[in-house]
């Protein structure tokens, strides 16, 4: 029987067959992988780079499956067995690597993220640990639950998310617990109208884009309390400037638009808090 990882079909006598897939995986509850593989190769009987991916998982892989890979470029997020062996070891030390953002030993029943994570009680499983390749935001999770997460990327938690981090490769956000969460994936427009019939402490996640619009006032914002967590990029006028960075939590970029609403006049990026 064969398995396929990542674009890989991996036979029992470690050789590969090549071809460049979409895998979704939806056999581990509450796991949700989407990993693209682009394989560089001429022929099938070539060994092939893997570069370009968001996440790889190379948990199933035999080390003589692992020593027919060359190298490894450009991947976000590697999860290796939680206890690989010293012949695994060595075939994956041997792997030529660039560019590795994060390299993590991954339990089998993990449950997997890529992208963004909303997550709460009833999203959770008991005893369980949650990988994010990207934006997790956790809230009311109790302690009894006992998940553990490893983050590559951001963490937006509140105090009743009761979670053992591992290990976060990225920034860490608290959160107030009865603020209402606004999650801008890709794009969210704040008018006049949108402020009207937003509750008070309201905090605006910006995992795209936030534009404000010119008629919106520092002191509209402040009557409504409005916090942005800015993962993404916040477009407003200079007049606005201030108080983003006074009531934000920031990795992302807050720049203006001309009148034109189309070139930007000004950009300067946030430092982390």
């Amino acid at each position: 029987m064969s398995k396929l990882y990542a674009g890989l079909t991996v036979l029992k006598d470690g050789s590969f067959s090549f071809e460049d897939t979409l895998l979704y995986y939806t056999d581990i509850p509450l796991s949700y992988f989407i990993i693209k593989t682009i394989l560089n190769r001429k022929k099938e009987t070539e060994m092939a780079e893997i570069k370009n991916l968001a996440a790889l998982d190379l948990r199933n892989f035999s080390p003589a499956a692992l020593r027919k890979i060359p190298s490894i470029k450009n991947v976000a997020l590697v999860m290796l067995p939680e206890n690989p062996s010293p012949e695994f070891t060595e075939a994956y030390a041997a792997i030529q690597k660039t560019n590795i953002a994060s390299e993590t030993n991954v339990p089998d029943n993990a449950c997997f993220f890529n992208g963004q994570a909303n997550l709460t009680e009833k999203d959770v499983v008991k005893d369980s640990m949650i990988i994010c390749n990207g934006l997790a935001i956790l809230r009311d999770i109790p302690k009894e639950m006992n998940v553990k997460i490893i983050v590559n990327g951001s963490l937006i938690k509140s105090d009743t998310a009761f979670v053992e981090i591992i290990k976060i490769n990225g920034a860490k956000y608290e959160i107030d617990n009865d603020a209402k969460l606004i999650v801008s994936n890709p794009e969210i427009r704040i008018s006049n109208s949108f402020l009207e019939n937003l509750s008070e402490k309201t905090a605006i996640i910006a995992c795209g884009t936030i534009k404000i619009n010119d008629e919106i006032t520092s002191v509209m914002l402040k009557e409504k309390g409005i916090v942005f967590y800015n993962i993404g990029t916040i477009i407003a006028k200079e007049e606005l400037h201030g108080y983003i960075h006074a009531n934000s939590h920031s990795v992302g970029t807050v720049c203006s638009e001309i009148s034109k609403g189309k070139t930007l006049k000004k950009l300067f990026k946030r430092k982390k808090r």
